[in-house]
């Protein structure tokens, strides 16, 4: 069983028992076991047939190395590559993959044929879907040697199960694209995102969440090559599409006011860079409210948890580093980075944000301020105290400017891009 998973393989097998189970939409992959094994050895060219030239897995280079498991062997160009395959994502497919490619016992009747097709491609659906929440994981936490893998195989079974080229093979391009923005490899990037966007304007009906991070990314890829007003561009309409799918004021849209942020910063535009990084910060407040609720009805992800972190603590130092460590924006950053990281579990670094926002609390606004005493509640809370009063914990709001103390607060202007709510179908 060598090779990898494409159109010339031959009729794949998977599991019987889940016939009909992709009209249905509760295909269910089997776990892999609990201790996989694997083992990379190097390919002996002298072994194969003359006419035979054994390919790499990801980089369809000649392999000179084979990953080999107690269900596939699969063949790669280095170890490393084997290393990075493994970890990404094999570890997790590669008892299904040898069970989906493995020929068929027996020819069978049409009916077994057209039910065996039916799990084959329910089994490759599933896979499209495992393999995207990996890459996906692998981006949030910065692993993108890892992504790269994982949106391979998830853009191999894409198109093993719907053709070249389709509109489901979108979300795999998007994962390489940005697993090669982050690792700085533009061009590739670039390739990627040329073939999403070809796939989506040949296609009716695309959703306004691919169209938003089709744009996103391509707003990225400009940015990092210095093509800014291009960048803004792609960003504006990642805000209009994100703001059809979800609402202006929702944590997915603020990912493109972030990135319209840090565009804004690198052409030393400083006031729009801060007034998008308030914008920002006034959303995450505004969700974790909700999310810290006892009432909350949608937990946030991993992935966007993860997300949320990164974005708060760019701004937070962007903000020390313009307005000072001791500006109240700065304690207020603090505050609602040490909010989401105590809702992200992790209460020792929370402890320490909350901490430091309560300092710059009594500060400036005085010990007595109402925003001051929450900010200490929420302090003993996390330090697993009960805070000496009936009052239930309130979180204070961001920094309006209208304060209870003498210090003379000018906050940051307002942000130029939030579109009201009933405007938003108003695409320039």
């Amino acid at each position: 069983q060598e090779g990898g998973l494409g159109p010339d393989r031959p009729a794949a097998r998977c599991s019987r028992t889940n016939t009909g189970a992709m009209a249905e939409g509760q295909f269910k992959l089997p776990p892999p076991p609990p201790q996989p094994t694997f083992r990379v050895e190097k390919l002996n060219p002298l072994a194969m047939p003359r006419n035979v030239a054994l390919t790499c897995e990801l980089t369809g280079r000649p392999a000179l190395v084979q990953l080999v498991t107690p269900h596939i062997t699969l063949n790669f160009a280095s170890k490393e590559a084997a290393m990075q395959s493994w970890e990404g994502i094999l570890c997790k497919i590669a008892h299904i993959i040898g069970t989906l490619l493995a020929p068929s016992t027996s020819v069978g009747s049409e009916l077994e044929r057209a039910e065996r097709a039916r799990d084959v491609m329910a089994c490759q659906v599933a896979l499209v879907a495992l393999c995207n929440e990996e890459a996906s994981r692998h981006i949030v936490q910065g692993h993108f040697d890892l992504a790269v893998p994982a949106a391979t195989y998830s853009l191999r079974f894409a198109t093993a199960a719907y053709g070249e080229g389709k509109l489901q093979l979108v979300p795999a391009y998007l994962y390489l694209a940005e697993a090669y923005l982050g690792s700085t490899q533009y061009k590739k990037a670039e390739e990627y995102l040329t073939l999403a966007n070809w796939a989506l304007l040949k296609t009716s009906g695309a959703s306004n969440a691919l169209c938003s991070q089709l744009r996103r990314n391509f707003g990225k890829l400009y940015a990092a090559q210095g093509r800014f007003d291009e960048a803004l561009r792609q960003l504006v309409d990642d805000v209009y599409y994100s703001s059809l799918r979800v609402g202006p004021e929702h944590i997915d849209t603020s990912g493109g006011y972030y990135q319209l942020a840090n565009v804004f910063y690198a052409m030393n535009k400083i006031e729009s860079a801060l007034a998008m990084y308030d914008k920002v910060v006034d959303i995450w407040y505004r969700c974790l409210a909700a999310l810290l609720a006892k009432d909350a009805a949608h937990p946030l992800s991993e992935a966007k948890g993860h997300a949320g972190v990164e974005m708060l603590k760019v701004i937070l130092a962007r903000r020390e580093e313009c307005a000072g460590e001791t500006y109240i924006a700065t304690g207020e950053a603090h505050y609602i980075l040490g909010l989401l990281l105590q809702y992200c579990g992790d209460p020792k670094s929370a402890q320490k944000h909350i901490r430091t926002a309560l300092g710059i609390y009594e500060n400036q606004l005085g010990p007595e301020h109402h925003s001051t005493k929450d900010v200490a509640r929420s302090l003993v809370q996390i330090e697993g105290c009960v805070y000496p009063s009936t009052e239930e914990l309130e979180f204070p709001a961001p920094a309006d400017g209208t304060v209870e103390s003498d210090l003379e607060y000018k906050p940051w202007p307002e942000p130029a891009l939030s579109p009201e709510p009933e405007n938003v179908a108003e695409h320039p």
